[in-house]
């Protein structure tokens, strides 16, 4: 199997083991990871030449995927999603650092940008398993912050921040185990 199929492989299952047993960050975040890998992949056709040059859409894709991830380091009650934005910002740099070195080995720029993305895989998978850690012990927990939304309407009296938040739910899509 290619690297780029175990990647896809792992990916997938990452993004099933999110659905099933992750709260709405982990699902957001490993549902933009999937979606980023396989806009990369079907953007990237010419792999004869590939990392040859600043790859533009791959570097829209990474700076898409990387906006989708601060936005949820942002808004979610969880420490985790800094992390993995913090490398996708890396692999976007890692553009700039092409752009502005033309020289760069090509097998350089694609190391840091087909390897960053296996430990935003690790980290993602942690926070799943933490999660139904969390859950399974019965602790408190919110999936989104509720500072990030201030209540605009203080007299709707439901006990909840965020009359302009998109609400997602939380609960579990899949049976627990």
């Amino acid at each position: 199997m290619s690297g780029i199929g175990l990647f896809i492989v792992l990916i997938t299952l990452l993004t099933l083991q999110a659905a099933c047993r992750g709260g709405a960050p982990e699902r957001l975040a490993s549902a933009a990871m999937l979606m980023a890998t396989i806009a990369t992949v079907l953007s990237n056709t010419a792999m004869a030449h590939a990392f040859r040059s600043v790859e533009w859409g791959v570097l829209w894709i990474d700076v898409g995927l990387l906006s989708g991830l601060i936005l949820i380091a942002l808004f979610a009650d969880r420490f985790w999603p800094m992390w993995v934005a913090a490398l996708q910002g890396f692999a976007v740099a890692s553009h700039g650092a092409k752009g502005i070195e033309p020289q760069l080995l090509p097998y350089s720029y694609w190391l840091v940008l087909g390897k960053l993305s296996y430990p935003m895989i690790a980290i993602l998978c942690l926070a799943i398993e933490r999660h139904q850690w969390r859950k399974q012990r019965g602790y408190p927990e919110s999936a989104w912050s509720r500072t990030a939304w201030p209540d605009d309407n203080p007299a709707n009296g439901n006990g909840q921040s965020g009359a302009i938040a998109i609400r997602i739910q939380t609960q579990d899509r899949c049976a627990q185990s």
